[in-house]
């Protein structure tokens, strides 16, 4: 056994990861979404796990590279690489690779979590909470929310009518740099507030949508952020394409084999947070738990 905890979190627990539940939300309204930056925002920024509940098992793939320039000088540099894939019965895979050397894989089967940092074996556990599964899965198609809040106070929409996509019926979308941007919405975090006064230069960009569901079938985005932060001015150049496939065929999720796999003990809850009120005054029960 790699840890007290492997045998997992009884399917009936698990939050609708073995037979994926309705995420309960608005339908999106596709002629409005084709005209209204508002209603596509809706469509683009929901959680992975509405598709997950709208489209048979499928693939997705989400790439996005963002540049920071400063006078025209590349000072920060990220390629991102991260795709999803479906099995049966709530089973998935995901995998996210970067340009700065840093991966990480997840597997879910049978209840059970296998997480892998780059270059190192995995770690098997159970879930933490029901719906830990559910959040690790969202995170690989996140970036498609990320990007498109980003620049969406700028969009100009265009409709550009039926399409067929992955098997699908879809709703094409062009994107384009409106003529007067829209007011960046009020940042709660500090390290948040230079986006208040960001100027979205330049913006282009399609996105088709299921047009049954609403959910997004594909995205490409490409746009140019200016923004000031401590006195100093810099562009944000970002770019993302994320495409679903295989829809219909789901995966076949297999558990890594025991050879790969090393210890997680299994975190005590009370012992993490006596040691987080106890910081600075007392000592740590125990110091690092993973091998």
């Amino acid at each position: 056994m790699a840890c007290g905890r492997a045998q997992g979190v009884p399917d009936e627990e698990l939050g609708g990861l073995v037979v994926d539940t309705k995420v309960p939300d608005k339908p999106i309204d596709l002629d409005l979404a084709a005209k209204d930056p508002a209603e596509l925002s809706r469509a683009l920024t929901r959680p992975y796990r509405a598709m997950v509940a709208a489209l048979p098992p499928h693939t997705v793939i989400v790439q996005s590279k963002t540049t920071v320039e400063e006078a025209g000088k590349v000072t920060d540099e990220l390629g991102e690489s991260g795709s999803i894939a479906l099995g049966e019965a709530g089973a998935f895979r995901g995998e996210y690779t970067n340009t700065a050397d840093y991966g990480r894989e997840v597997t879910f089967v049978s209840g059970t979590l296998y997480l892998r940092p780059r270059y190192q074996r995995w770690h098997r556990r159970a879930p933490e909470t029901a719906d830990e599964p559910a959040a690790l899965r969202d995170s690989f198609v996140a970036p498609i929310a990320a990007t498109w809040d980003l620049v969406a106070p700028a969009a100009e929409l265009t409709d550009l009518g039926p399409v067929d996509l992955a098997g699908r019926r879809g709703r094409k979308i062009a994107l384009k740099l409106a003529p007067a941007q829209a007011k960046n919405p009020p940042e709660t975090l500090a390290q948040r507030k230079w986006r208040e006064s960001r100027a979205i230069e330049e913006l282009t960009g399609e996105v088709v949508l299921d047009a049954d569901k609403g959910v997004p079938l594909s995205v490409k985005l490409t746009g140019t952020v200016g923004f000031t932060r401590d006195g100093r001015r810099f562009k944000l150049k970002v770019s993302l394409t994320s495409t679903v496939t295989a829809v219909g065929s789901a995966i076949a999720v297999t558990a890594p084999p025991d050879t790969e796999v090393v210890a997680t003990p299994e975190r005590l809850r009370e012992v993490d947070d006596r040691d987080y009120l106890l910081q600075g005054i007392a000592p740590p029960i125990r110091k690092g738990s993973d091998k």
